[in-house]
């Protein structure tokens, strides 16, 4: 992996980047520390987004639309406590979010008037905004980093549920990893509780009652929703 930034007075400093991509990572440090990312797994996470380039990639989709980012953010901070709490640890755990940064790269592709519509989405636009995990895929599909793959994995098929309703194959349980059902589950709890242009935000009573529904309904990972049930939720890290 790529040489690691300077570590100045103890906080580490990027300051050959770029000033939009600086903030971009700054965030996602600020993101991976603020849930309890241990140093090393916090490091592999940062030298797998230096050595796949993909930095501008979220810096883009950051300006871009800035509630898509910060709900990649917050996905990202769900998987952290998860693995913690599950005892996944080392580049498993990097990979995870990794692949929950990136889970939404594709809506870069999708106009900002189209993320951000202050009502619910009509059949062709709905349509439209489901071919993010293939554009996303695409996007960055060209890397050749080793556990790459499941990174791939997670952007692509973090709509499927395992009763094979979900989108872009409709792939049953069988047929999605562990990491992509953890990224799933935190995707699904994340946008619940955040404001979105047509609804505010769901407690998180509200949330977790629909994630159940939706363990009973065999689309989402049982043992993923009780691990994230078991967390201490009052208190999500607010982003940008």
């Amino acid at each position: 992996m790529a040489d690691r930034p300077a570590v100045l007075s103890g906080e580490w400093s990027p300051s050959q980047m770029p000033l939009p991509e600086r903030r971009t990572v700054l965030l996602i440090h600020a993101g991976l520390i603020g849930s309890g990312c241990d140093a090393a797994t916090t490091w592999l996470v940062h030298d797998y987004l230096s050595d796949a380039g993909v930095v501008p990639l979220l810096t883009q989709l950051r300006l871009h639309c800035a509630s898509t980012f910060s709900h990649c953010l917050k996905t990202m901070t769900f998987v952290v406590r998860i693995a913690k709490a599950m005892e996944i640890d080392g580049s498993e755990h990097a990979i995870l979010c990794v692949g929950a940064l990136l889970h939404d790269i594709g809506k870069l592709s999708l106009p900002n008037s189209l993320l951000e519509l202050p009502r619910r989405l009509r059949k062709t636009e709905l349509e439209k905004v489901r071919t993010h995990p293939e554009v996303g895929y695409d996007s960055v599909s060209d890397k050749r980093i080793l556990g790459w793959n499941a990174v791939l994995d997670i952007i692509r098929h973090h709509h499927e549920y395992l009763d094979g309703s979900g989108y872009p194959f409709g792939l049953t349980a069988p047929h999605i990893s562990w990491r992509t059902r953890c990224v799933s589950v935190c995707d699904v709890f994340s946008a619940l509780t955040e404001d979105r242009p047509y609804r505010p935000a769901m407690s998180t009573e509200t949330a977790l009652g629909i994630l159940n529904d939706m363990v009973l309904a065999g689309k989402l990972d049982g043992d993923i929703v009780d691990a994230l049930r078991a967390l201490d939720l009052g208190g999500e890290v607010a982003h940008e």
